[in-house]
């Protein structure tokens, strides 16, 4: 931590202020993350869907067949 604020010292006022500035970001977005329901989230995609639920069955009968390829060895 000594060593992040000697460097933060060094540096001009804009840099800093540029620092801060990201800091600030990071922070925000951190924020979001740990507040982000998933749940409505998901409702919200599928209120704009266009798929049906054929659709739907079809990807997933075919994501279970992919799941069941075997990798080849070398």
């Amino acid at each position: 931590m000594d060593e992040l604020i000697v460097k933060f010292g060094m540096l001009n006022a804009a840099k800093r202020q540029e620092i801060l500035d990201f800091l600030d970001f990071l922070l925000s977005k951190q924020e979001k993350e740990d507040t982000e329901d998933f749940s409505s989230y998901k409702a919200q995609i599928l209120k704009v869907s266009n798929w049906s639920e054929k659709d739907i069955k079809l990807m997933q009968a075919n994501s279970k067949k992919m799941n069941a390829w075997q990798v080849p060895e070398w």
